[in-house]
C-alpha cells in the first residue's frame, strides 16, 4: 500500500473512534498515578518519589512492557498497580480490537465500493463498456497522468472490478459502485474536486441501449450543475444527440464510429492513410498528436518559425493551432423549442440555483496555416512528437 494512501486511513481511524480510546486511557494514567504517588510518596524504601516517577510507571505497566524500574511497595499501591494491569490489558486490547475492525471494514467499503472519496484534482470515468479499459491504459500506461486518482464509477459486480483492481494496482485507482446520474453517487466521487469527467457510453448496468446516449446527457447536465467548472468529456452512440450535449455544457464529444465513412473512403482515394492515422491513434506508438504551449517569445511571429522552432529543438512536426475561446454562454445554447430534453434541462437549472450560465470555452482550430500566419499569445500548438513534454 502506498505510503500516502496508509498515512491518510491512520488519520481518519483516529478521527473516528480512538478519540474515546485515548481520553480513557489518559483518564485511567492520570488516575492510578496519582493514586500511586500519593501511597508512594509517604512508604519507606519507595522508588516512586515524583508525580512523573509515577506517569513512567503507570505507562510503562499499561503498555506490557515491564521495565521494573519503578514498581510501588505500599499496599495501596500495589492495588492499584492491580486494577491497572486488568484495565490496562483490556484497554489495549480494544484498541487493537478497534484498529483491526477499522481496517476490516474500510476494505469491505473499498470491495464494494461504497466509500466517500476524498481525492482533489482527480479524473472521474462515469460508466463502463469495452473501450473502458483502453480509455484508462491511456491515461496511466501511454500517458503522462502520474499518481493522478482515478475514480471509476460503474455498476460492474465485485469480481469483476476485484480483478481489475488486481491488474492496475500500481495505479491510484478508486471504485465506486452506484448509478452516477444521481448527485449523491456523484457528491461520493468528490466531483465537485475533480479536474476531468469522462462519461462513457455505459453498458455495464440493465440499461436500455437506446437510453444510453440520454443517460449520459444528463449525466452531464448533473456534473456541471455541481461543478461548472469541471472539464467533461462525453462518449456518444448516435450522432444526433450531440446537439444535448452541447446545450449541458460538455467540453468534448466522441462519437462512436463518426469517422469510419472517412477512412473507408480515404483507404480507396489514399491508400494506406488509414493505417498511418491508425498508428498514430493507437495506444502502443510513441508518436502522438499533442497539445503544448507555445513558447512566449515565439507570440507575433510566423508560423514558419515556430515550425522550424519544434522540427529542429524537439524533432517534432507542427501539425497546427488551438484556441481556447469563450464564445457564448450556456443559455445561448437552449433553443426556443419544447422538447423533454431541453424542458428537463432548463428544469434541472432552475432547481440548482446555482451560477450555471457562465461562459463557455469553445476550441478553435487551425490546421496548416500559411507560412507567414502571425501567433497569438494565447494560441496552442498541435505537434506530432514522441516525446511526451515538449
Amino acid at each position: 500500500m502506498p505510503l500516502r494512501r496508509f498515512k491518510k486511513r491512520i488519520i481518519n481511524i483516529y478521527r473516528q473512534r480512538s478519540l474515546q480510546l485515548a481520553t480513557a486511557t489518559l483518564a485511567i494514567i492520570f488516575l492510578s498515578s496519582s493514586g500511586v504517588y500519593y501511597f508512594e510518596k509517604t512508604a519507606p524504601d519507595s522508588n516512586i518519589l515524583s508525580l512523573w516517577d509515577s506517569v513512567w510507571w503507570a505507562v510503562v505497566t499499561m503498555g506490557t512492557v515491564g521495565y521494573g524500574d519503578r514498581y510501588p511497595v505500599s499496599s495501596g499501591g500495589r492495588i492499584i498497580a492491580l486494577l491497572l494491569i486488568i484495565s490496562g490489558v483490556g484497554l489495549m486490547s480494544l484498541f487493537t480490537a478497534t484498529i483491526a475492525s477499522l481496517f476490516v471494514e474500510q476494505r469491505m467499503k473499498e470491495g464494494r465500493g461504497l466509500e466517500t472519496v476524498k481525492e482533489k484534482d482527480h479524473i472521474i470515468i462515469c460508466g463502463w463498456n469495452q473501450y473502458t479499459e483502453n480509455v484508462l491504459i491511456g491515461l496511466t500506461t501511454y500517458g503522462s497522468m502520474g499518481d493522478t486518482p482515478i475514480v471509476l464509477i460503474n455498476e460492474l459486480s465485485v469480481d469483476e472490478i476485484d480483478s481489475f483492481k488486481l491488474k492496475y494496482h500500481k495505479y491510484n485507482l478508486k471504485f465506486l459502485r452506484g448509478n452516477y446520474i444521481h448527485e449523491d453517487v456523484l457528491l461520493r466521487a468528490n466531483v465537485k474536486k475533480a479536474r476531468f469527467a469522462i462519461i462513457m457510453a455505459d453498458l455495464s448496468g440493465d440499461h436500455a441501449r437506446e437510453r444510453i446516449d440520454e443517460r449520459t446527457t444528463l449525466t452531464a447536465l448533473t456534473i456541471k450543475s455541481i461543478a461548472p467548472q469541471i472539464k467533461t468529456i462525453a462518449e456518444l452512440l448516435d450522432s444526433e444527440n450531440k446537439p444535448h450535449l452541447r446545450r449541458a455544457n460538455v467540453d468534448e464529444i466522441i462519437v462512436r464510429g463518426e469517422h469510419v465513412g472517412s477512412l473507408l473512403a480515404s483507404a480507396v482515394n489514399s491508400p494506406g492513410l488509414p493505417r498511418i492515422l491508425s498508428n498514430i491513434l493507437s495506444l502502443g506508438d510513441s508518436n502522438k498528436f499533442r497539445r503544448v504551449d507555445i513558447p512566449h517569445d515565439y507570440a507575433g511571429r510566423t508560423f514558419r518559425e515556430l515550425f522550424l522552432f519544434y522540427r529542429e529543438k524537439h524533432h517534432a512536426i507542427l501539425i497546427g493551432l488551438l484556441k481556447d475561446k469563450k464564445t457564448m454562454k450556456l443559455e445561448d445554447l437552449l433553443s426556443d423549442n419544447t422538447s423533454i430534453i431541453d424542458t428537463f434541462i432548463r428544469e434541472k437549472i432552475r432547481e440548482s440555483k446555482k451560477d450555471f450560465f457562465y461562459d463557455r470555452e469553445e476550441t478553435r482550430f487551425l490546421i496548416n496555416p500559411a507560412d507567414d500566419h502571425i501567433i497569438s499569445g494565447d494560441d496552442f500548438a498541435v505537434v506530432l512528437s514522441s516525446a511526451i513534454s515538449i
